[in-house]
């Protein structure tokens, strides 16, 4: 009987979702019942109901107060670790230089209800990038590489204008060897368009409009805009 008790207990203790361990404590309800006929001895029920429950509750408790230390190893397009890369989670939290790259340390309180979260990396003065998802299960020592790429992201954007300051509406803008995804020019004059470039990195932009000469001219992918001006032929 001892022996059943302990089989109990040890299977409860590894039930992880409240409907599985109710359905558990039925079951268990049933045996007793069965054991010991129709009128079971109340102690031994209770007991029963308390040990169950405390046994769902520690669990909880415990990764409430949990801490996952997620560390974060960073290489370059070819594979190589990188000591210099800025690393963020999508979850905040500071950055701690270890050995061979970096660790965080996310409560367990304060991970999303999904338990992804978003790993990110970049190195700007290389236009690098790169990003890695990974999940806080039951691993809270959870290991992420994040790979950085060429930065691709940013976008360009401005204004096109005539000798008086004038916008002009109409003219074709594009980046040089993306001709295929130019942009035209509102009436106002403004653009924008894919830089396929890193934020702050140079990109060679063209701007034409029949009537005036084309304008080409190298400008920094990102938030600060360009201003082209076109005279007419």
């Amino acid at each position: 009987m001892d022996k059943l008790w302990v089989t109990i207990f040890d299977v409860t203790s590894k039930i992880s979702t409240p409907l599985t361990l109710a359905a558990f404590a039925i079951a268990v309800l049933a045996l007793i019942v069965w054991l010991y006929g129709r009128r079971p001895p109340v102690a031994i029920v209770l007991f029963v109901i308390a040990a169950v429950m405390v046994l769902a509750l520690v669990p909880a408790l415990i990764g409430s107060r949990a801490i996952y230390h997620v560390r974060v190893t960073v290489v370059d397009p070819k594979d190589v670790p990188v000591e210099d890369a800025t690393v963020w989670l999508s979850v905040g939290g500071e950055p701690k230089k270890v050995a061979g790259g970096w660790q965080f340390d996310v409560p367990a309180a304060t991970a999303p209800p999904d338990r992804m979260i978003g790993v990110y990396a970049t190195i700007k003065s290389a236009f690098l990038a790169g990003n890695q998802s990974v999940e806080l299960g039951q691993n809270y020592n959870p290991t992420v590489i994040v790979k950085l790429a060429p930065d691709s992201s940013a976008r360009v954007r401005g204004i096109v204008v005539d000798r008086t300051g004038r916008g002009l509406a109409g003219v074709r803008v594009s980046v040089a060897g993306y001709d295929s995804e130019a942009a035209m020019t509102s009436e106002g004059g403004s653009f924008e368009l894919p830089a396929h470039a890193a934020d702050g990195q140079q990109v060679f932009l063209h701007a034409q409009k029949d009537g005036f000469r084309g304008e080409s001219l190298w400008h920094p992918a990102g938030s600060v805009p360009v201003r082209i001006e076109l005279f007419r032929r």
